[in-house]
Order: structure tokens, then C-alpha cells, then sequence
């Protein structure tokens, strides 16, 4: 059997209704997709447990070694910020609280676990912290040679912070200056 290195990234935009997800073998980008809440409940706490639980079916084969039954991936993620609602800035705690979930889940798993600012994310990517998810978009089409625009809005968000995660490892490991302010 052959040990499970550090291999992968798994990326994640968190929401407690839906959740893009990004997983990238080393620098290749290998899938995206988004998870739904599969019922229809108001407690978003066991919204998303439900959805955490989705996301570790769908990547344990992937995520977890086969040799030593733990996660050499790294988990990375947009950390929710404040959101402007009714002419005020406020968060949204059940994102917030999400977010922390989500930590728990990865390093339950054993799994490093980096958390970036949305902002900081779409500067890194796009060159300003106001970029529009279309600007975004355009960059992960470039970046990562993507055909076709049939990706939610989430699994881009997913793979941006991946890129971000990567690219702020190991400047231009893609074969490209970020940000790319003009795309």
C-alpha cells in the first residue's frame, strides 16, 4: 500500500444551505461540486452538520490513507466576514459558527487547516477586495484552463481560495502572476 502524502487541497466556501467544494492533487485541479442541505429544517446548526457529513462521504475515499486511516490533505477555507444587511454590517452567526465546525472537522481528520479572509482571498485572485464573482470566475477559467461555465457560483469560490491557498505558498506555481486585475 502506498502511503497518502500531502497531496491534496480541499477547498471549501461554507454556507449552511449550500456548500462549494474545490479538491486539488497537488497543483492539478481535479473536481468541484456543491453540496445542498438535504432537508429543509430553520436550525442551521443540524443544517450544517448534515452538509459536513455529505462533504466527509464524498472525499473519504480521496482524503482519507488507506495506510494509516487519517487525512494528510489540507483543508482550506473562506473564514466568513461581515456582510452589509439592512444599511448595517452585521455576520451571520450561523456561518460563523459553520466556519468552526468546520475547523473541528478537519483537524478531527488530521488535517492542516488555513482559514483566509474573503476579501484578502479576492484581492490575492483578482487584485481588489470589491471583485465581482464574475471578475473571480474569469480568473479560475484562466488560471486553471477551465472549458464551460457550468460551476455554481460556490465551487468557483471553492477553487479561489485553493488558488489563493497555493499560490500564496509558492508565488506563480500556476504558470501566472496573481492577481490578475485585468481578466
Amino acid at each position: 500500500m502506498v502511503h497518502n502524502s500531502d497531496r491534496y487541497t480541499l477547498a471549501v466556501d461554507p454556507g449552511t444551505y449550500t456548500m462549494g467544494v474545490a479538491i486539488f492533487d497537488k497543483l492539478t485541479f481535479t473536481t468541484s461540486f456543491t453540496l445542498t442541505a438535504p432537508h429543509k429544517v430553520k436550525d442551521a446548526d443540524l443544517r450544517s452538520y448534515n452538509l459536513l457529513t455529505m462533504l466527509g462521504e464524498k472525499t473519504h475515499e480521496l482524503l482519507i490513507c488507506a495506510e494509516c486511516g487519517i487525512s494528510h490533505a489540507t483543508l482550506t477555507y473562506e473564514n466568513p466576514q461581515m456582510f452589509r444587511i439592512k444599511g448595517g454590517m452585521k455576520s451571520i452567526e450561523p456561518v460563523v459558527r459553520l466556519s468552526g465546525m468546520l475547523s473541528f472537522w478537519g483537524l478531527g481528520l488530521e488535517m492542516k487547516v488555513y482559514r483566509y479572509p474573503v476579501s484578502q482571498i479576492k484581492t490575492g485572485i483578482a487584485g481588489r477586495n470589491s471583485a465581482s464573482k464574475e471578475s473571480v470566475e474569469r480568473v479560475m477559467h484562466r488560471v486553471l484552463e477551465i472549458d464551460g461555465h457550468n460551476r455554481t457560483d460556490h465551487e468557483y469560490d471553492a477553487m479561489s481560495v485553493a488558488v489563493y491557498h497555493l499560490n500564496k505558498l509558492n508565488p506563480a506555481c500556476f504558470g501566472v502572476s496573481l492577481p490578475m486585475d485585468q481578466v
